[in-house]
This record gives structure tokens, sequence and C-alpha cells, in this order.
């Protein structure tokens, strides 16, 4: 949903940018973009604070001549939305090597639980040597949340039948702390702010445990109440950060993040699915390039930094023009390994604005793939064309439809076609590989340049978007 809000104001936006810029013009955008804000519940005091803003940047000054005035509006709404959801502060790292306890509270019915298990599953993926004690021991069904889900993710768990949570959080950290646990995180019982028992409870547990940090979880669901809710807990403990949860489905995830982030406490984590990898780190700027459609690079970058792909190879067999089918199955099984491929499509800039395919739809491109002999693997495929009796036999195979196996070829071979322009374009890899962040004008207009000739227009116009923000 927070998404879908990103794309709305990028559209308003480009619209603007598409024609000729009027005042009037100007205004009619900002009105939109502050009424699609306040059906994200955001709240109307940061709305108003947002719209004098960019009105004063775009209004108040003497624009030199030449200059684009729709990109002003664009980049002074960028800039003042980045302001909106930046805490402005940074979460306490842990580190390795040494015991960290971080305890989670926060509201029942937030997805603490479920959080907690993410946290264990990042961490431990991370190299740390990870523990989680279930001291939640007000809600039933708590303890066998813990063990299924850290069952799954290979995380070890306490848990006990006393009904003291302050006894089986200490017994747990005792534990953990014993073995050389780099980390041990502690689920605690959900609670409101206005329960002052259970909020003396959680507080005796932090007394005895001696946190390294203290989480707080917040339902991106609630919307401006995160702000009431999170300013609560850091009235009553010493909150590090705040995770936002169920953010890819709440309406209201706007007035969440801004109301969270007006507290001056860091958003560490947004969780945005339900898998045990549906976390991801929380940076303000990445988040609105990815809410604008202008990509999170730096996030690709560290996602095929985990595929096992030899790039010397593949940059030999781009330039050779040498891609095969069986190339392209290779990283598809990879980049699917990693998870859902709508999550590593929406790093790409330009991609916002390309439907994104069902799950189902990858899923089938594998009973595909798994439908093709080793010489069609090992071909650029183009012989299909000539033999359409091969689709046949493939959607047979694979349980799917002959314009299932129709798409996927198009789709290879206009992958296929950008990789040979990719390949035969001298220096454009070497651009592809480096942090726009860090390139110097020269290196950008080369780049916007050669990406001309090989992108489709979508992409390059992303691109160029994305470029000049950095």
């Amino acid at each position: 949903m927070i998404f879908d809000l990103g794309k709305s104001i990028a559209s308003s936006l480009n619209s603007l940018l598409k024609t000729q810029v009027t005042d009037s013009k100007i205004e009619a955008t900002l009105h939109d973009i502050c009424n699609q804000l306040l059906s994200s519940n955001v709240s109307p005091k940061y709305v108003d604070v947002l719209k004098q803003n960019i009105r004063a940047n775009v209004f108040s000054k003497e624009i030199p001549a030449g200059v684009n005035k729709g990109k002003l509006v664009y980049n002074a709404v960028y800039d003042e939305l980045l302001k909106m959801l930046d805490p402005k502060s940074a979460p306490i790292k842990l580190e390795r090597n040494k015991t960290n306890v971080v305890v989670f509270v926060g509201l029942q019915g937030s997805g603490k639980t479920t959080t907690v298990c993410k946290y264990a599953n990042y961490y431990k993926k991370k190299g740390f040597k990870t523990g989680i004690v279930c001291a939640d021991t007000f809600r039933a069904g708590a303890f066998d949340q813990i063990k299924q889900n850290a069952l799954k993710i290979k995380v070890p768990y306490f848990g006990s039948s006393d009904p003291d949570p302050v006894k089986v959080a200490v017994e747990g950290f005792e534990r953990f702390k014993k073995d050389k646990f780099d980390l041990i995180i502690i689920d605690t019982s959900g609670r409101h702010t206005q329960e002052r028992e259970l909020f003396q409870e959680m507080k005796n547990i932090i007394t005895k445990v001696t946190p390294t940090k203290i989480v707080l979880i917040c339902d991106a669901g609630i919307g401006q109440s995160a702000e009431i809710q999170a300013i609560g807990f850091k009235n009553e403990v010493d909150v590090g950060s705040i995770i936002i949860t169920k953010l890819d489905g709440a309406k209201n995830g706007g007035g969440a993040l801004s109301s969270v982030a007006s507290t001056g406490c860091p958003i560490e984590f947004v969780g945005i699915g339900e898998n045990m990898d549906d976390i991801e780190s929380f940076d303000a700027e990445r988040f609105i390039n990815k809410m604008f459609g202008l990509g999170d690079v730096e996030g690709l970058v560290e996602t095929v930094k985990k595929l096992n792909i030899d790039e010397k190879e593949m940059m030999k067999k781009i330039g050779s023009g040498n891609f095969t089918l069986g190339d392209y199955y290779d990283i598809f099984q990879q980049i699917m390994s990693l998870g859902p491929m709508s999550k590593m499509l929406s790093m790409i800039p330009g991609f916002s604005n390309v439907p994104i395919p069902d799950e189902k739809d990858f899923r089938k491109m594998i009973y595909i793939f798994d439908s093709l002999t080793e010489k069609e693997l090992n071909s650029d495929g183009s012989f299909f064309e000539k033999q359409p009796s091969r689709i046949f036999r493939i959607a047979k195979g694979s349980g799917t439809s002959v314009e299932n196996v129709q798409n996927f070829f198009v789709q290879f071979k206009t992958i296929n076609s950008v990789m040979k322009k990719v390949g035969n374009n001298p220096g454009m890899m070497d651009l592809f590989n480096m942090d726009p962040t860090k390139m110097t004008t020269t290196q950008k207009a080369k780049l916007r340049q050669k990406a001309n000739g090989v992108l489709p227009k979508d992409m390059v116009d992303q691109l160029n978007m994305f470029l000049g923000k950095n």
C-alpha cells in the first residue's frame, strides 16, 4: 500500500514534468499530493508543514533562467518527504563476539513475535550466534509460535512453563550467555501504554537482563496512533529503535512511518511480508527512492552479491553474444532462492512502472525451464521460431499453456537483446557496476548516453530521474 502511495505521488510529479509548468499547475499538483498523503493517514500537521516548505522552495526564490521548474518541484517534494520520514538518528549497532541482549516490546497483535524470529534470522545470516527467549507467558500459543519459527530458521530457543515472565527471561538469558551467544533476543508480552501492571513487569525484565537495546514493534495499520504509542513506550523505557510491521498491506502505512519518525527514535527495520526473510533495514533515502520507482541500487548490489555468479565468465558470454537459456535458468534459480521476485525487481530503477507478474507466474517459468532439453538450454532459443512444434511439446510437458510458453520466449528474447547490446557497448558494464551516488557528472553523462541505446524508454526515464537525485 505504501508503494502505491509512492507511485501515485510520482505519477502526479511526472505529469507535471511533461507539461508547460505554471503556478496554478504546481498548486494543483501539491493539492493532489497532499490529499494522497492524507488518505494514507499522514497527520494533517505534517502535511501542512510539507506543503508550506515546498511552496517556500518553489515560489519564494528567484529561479535562474533555464531551470526546469517542474524538476524543482519534483526535488522539493522528494526532499520534504525525506525530511518527514528521516528520524535523523541511527539505531545502536550490534557487535559480534560479545553478548548483545535485545528486548522486544510492543502492543498485542502488532506482529512482535513473528518479527522476533525475522530479526533472529537476519542476524543469524550476518554470522551472529543467536538465541530466542520466549518471556511472553501471557498469550496462549506464544511459545508454540516461537518454537515453530525457530525450528524453521534453525535458531535455538528457550521457553518455560513458569508463569513468571521475569524468571523465564532471566533463566533464558543466563543459559544463552553461558554458551557465549552473540545475540540473545527476548520476546515479551504485548501490552498497551495504559496497562500499568504489565508495564511494570516489562521494566522488571529490562532491569534484570540490562539489554543492549530495546526494540519497539509498531503495526503500520495503526497509522498516526503509532506516535502516541512510541512516545508512551519511550516515556517508560529507553527505546533504542522501532520496527514497523505489516507495511506491505497497511493503508495507513504513511501515517505510521511519518508519526514514528517525528519522535526522533530511529526506524531500524520494516516488515514487508509473512516469510522469515521479509524484513528490510530502513534507510529513509533508499525507501523514498523505492517509493518513487527510482529503485534501491544499494539493496540491489547487496542482493546480487549473494548470487553465486562468475562475473568474468558471464561478461565474456554477454560480450560474445553467447547468453543461453541455460545461463538464464541458472541466474533465475539463484534469484528465486533469495525471496520473492517482485522484491528483487522493485530494487531496479524503472521497474515500478512495469507490471510485475504474480509469483505463480514465476513458478510456471520454472516448469517451462524444466521441460527444455539439454540442447534447447544450450541455445539462444532462436530455433523455436522455426520449429513451433517444440512450443506445443513444452506447454504439454510443463502443464502450462502455449501462450505461457510464447510469452516466456518473448521475455528471454528481450533480455537477450539487451544483454547483447550491453556486451557490444564497451565500458557500459563498468558504469553499471558503479555506485550512482559516487559517480562524477561526466560518468553520469556517459551512463545516460549509453543507456539510451540499450534500455527500454521507461527504464531510461527512471534512470535519468535517479541520477538527477544523486
